[in-house]
């Protein structure tokens, strides 16, 4: 009993498998179809299918839909003009030939009876050899009809993706080079020929098409010749439109780096070049998320953490409990962070790492944990917005986003009238010109004092010797400790290990600051790590999957290929 129902649970998985994770792959590399009109109004079909298979596989399938009054008869497959097995289910044809890593080529063969529509004047063929059910992609397509004989007077017209595809032989043998034709994507071709060739049809008494085939022809003609005057000129007038947004873009960049050269020299100006720790303009957790491109991550939750210690909001009772020891506090931001770690995650006004842990493991406070982090960074970043350290530059930058989207049917029209090289440089310069628009915002002469002198103290830093350093007030210690915390400057937290780890002169051991300062890089480490758990744990992937579309074309018929 218990085998029975291990088997019975084997069973069952395997039923749950998606069909994508067992779709052989594989590669339809050429198809070429003939179709041979008979007089009797019949249609001998051969085709010809490459495949290249990656990976083992059981052979092709045909999907054959024949239109209304007409059937699919005597279907075989060869290989080599070796018969090979086919089984058919409905209008699904499966063509058995196993194997592993191969190109193979195989032929099929089928009679479309009744697949001629003889009037008293034309007999047309007009079938849809593939249709939007089709769920391959032929990379390299032709079809071929040939008429009972060597005529002339033929008409042809391509639908869809066999529109303009036509060229008409001298023996009256018509050709459809449809090239690549995508997955999902619908053809009908239609050959007529003067019903005198089929003397042994069934012909439609009364009625004729070669007027409606005849205006058909025409207004394609039409459409061709409407076409090509399109793109002559959109041809004559591209290269006056890339080159206009070209020079436009050019000189919003030449701008915007002369205002970036002209602030930055100003700020170097009244600057000096020193390691000390530059000026306070905004709190530590706001000058780091501005210097990291507002990208909030858990070494900047470590860094405000320990920046509420620094100031006494926070106390560190021992190596794994902090406890809260002030609630009026400088910033909102401050507050919203106490609120989160010491009462939400923590109890009371205690936070412990063992806490934190616990919470994050817990499923049911992942979100929650996500959104409030995501509140109190919020929350950061209004205090950075309230030194207007950025110009939003709104007018110029709506401008230009505008002028981006001015390309967007220039680009259009160039794709759709196959001028590929056009096309190209229009998409390129219309992203340009958005992605200036959406991110350009010039450091404000305050703003440029921030950063540089924040990037000359951490590029200096390394210089600062254990002597000098401990001349500084234990204040300034622990915010150039922070500030590497918050930033993950590797060179920084490696300088202040060493300088943390040094006696100061005139103390025979380690100075309170720096056992400090030791002890909370550890807790750091630990606290990121678990923010960064956590926000992993609550991103979750979805899925979806497809149900693929039925036949449709001219009179219901259809088709398509694949493989097994």
């Amino acid at each position: 009993m218990k085998n029975l129902l291990i088997m019975l649970a084997f069973v069952f998985s395997l039923l749950l498998i998606p069909v994508q994770a067992l779709a052989v792959d594989f590669t339809i590399e050429e198809t070429r179809i003939d179709a041979f009109l008979q007089e009797n109004g019949d249609v001998q079909v051969k085709e010809q299918h490459t495949y290249e298979f990656d990976g083992d596989f059981n052979g092709i399938t045909r999907t054959l839909i024949p239109k209304e009054d007409t059937d699919i008869q005597n279907v075989k497959a060869f290989e080599d003009n070796k018969p090979l097995k086919v089984d058919q289910e409905g209008n699904l044809y499966k063509i058995y030939r196993g194997g592993s890593d191969e190109r193979i080529t195989i032929d099929l063969s089928y009679t479309i009876q009744n697949g001629m529509d003889v009037y008293s004047d034309l007999g047309q063929f007009y079938w849809p050899f593939f249709d939007s059910g089709n769920e391959s992609t032929y990379e390299n397509m032709d079809i071929y009809v040939h008429p009972p004989q060597p005529t002339d007077g033929v008409y042809a017209i391509g639908y869809d993706e066999a529109e303009g595809s036509d060229s008409i032989s001298a023996d009256g043998i018509v050709h459809f080079a449809l090239g690549e034709v995508d997955s999902g994507e619908k053809g009908d071709i239609r050959a007529a020929y003067d019903s005198s060739l089929f003397p042994g049809a069934v012909t439609i008494e009364g009625e004729t098409i070669r007027g409606e085939i005849q205006d058909e022809v025409a207004a394609y003609e039409e459409r061709l010749e409407a076409f090509n005057d399109r793109k002559d000129t959109l041809s004559k007038l591209a290269p006056f439109v890339i080159v206009i947004f070209a020079v436009y873009l050019t000189a919003l960049l030449v701008s915007a780096w002369r205002r970036k050269r002209a602030t930055l020299w100003e700020v170097q100006r009244q600057a000096g070049h020193h390691s000390h720790l530059p000026e306070k303009q905004m709190s530590l957790p706001a000058t780091i998320l501005h210097m990291k491109h507002m990208a909030a991550d858990g070494n900047l939750l470590s860094a405000a953490l320990l920046d509420l210690v620094r100031k006494g909001f926070v106390a560190r009772k021992n190596e794994n409990e902090f406890v809260v020891s002030e609630h009026t506090t400088d910033h909102p931001h401050e507050k919203v962070l106490i609120q989160w770690l010491f009462y939400k995650v923590g109890k009371d006004g205690v936070f412990t790492v063992d806490a934190l842990d616990e919470y994050v493991e817990d499923k049911e406070n992942q979100q929650s944990y996500h959104e409030k982090f995501t509140q109190w960074v919020e929350a950061v970043k209004t205090e950075i917005k309230q030194h207007s350290l950025v110009d939003k530059k709104a007018g110029l930058r709506w401008t230009v986003a505008i002028s981006g989207l001015l390309l967007i049917p220039f680009t259009i029209l160039f794709g759709v009238h196959d001028l590929l090289m056009w096309m190209f440089f229009s998409l390129l310069l219309a992203i340009s010109l958005l992605l200036f628009a959406l991110i350009y915002q010039p450091r404000t002469v305050e703003g440029a004092r921030l950063k540089y002198q924040w990037n000359n103290f951490s590029s200096n830093y390394h210089s600062i010797d254990s002597e000098r350093w401990s001349e500084w007030m234990s204040d300034d210690q622990m915010q150039a400790f922070i500030y590497a915390i918050g930033m993950n400057d590797k060179n920084m937290l490696d300088k202040n290990e060493k300088l943390a780890g040094k006696k100061s002169p005139g103390h025979d051991s380690f100075t309170t600051s720096s056992s400090d300062l030791v002890m909370l890089m550890i807790i750091s480490g630990t606290i990121t790590n678990r923010f960064n758990s956590a926000d992993q744990t609550v991103s979750a992937g979805t899925g979806g999957s497809s149900i693929p579309g039925g036949g449709s074309g001219v009179g219901g018929g259809g088709g398509g290929s694949g493989a097994f």
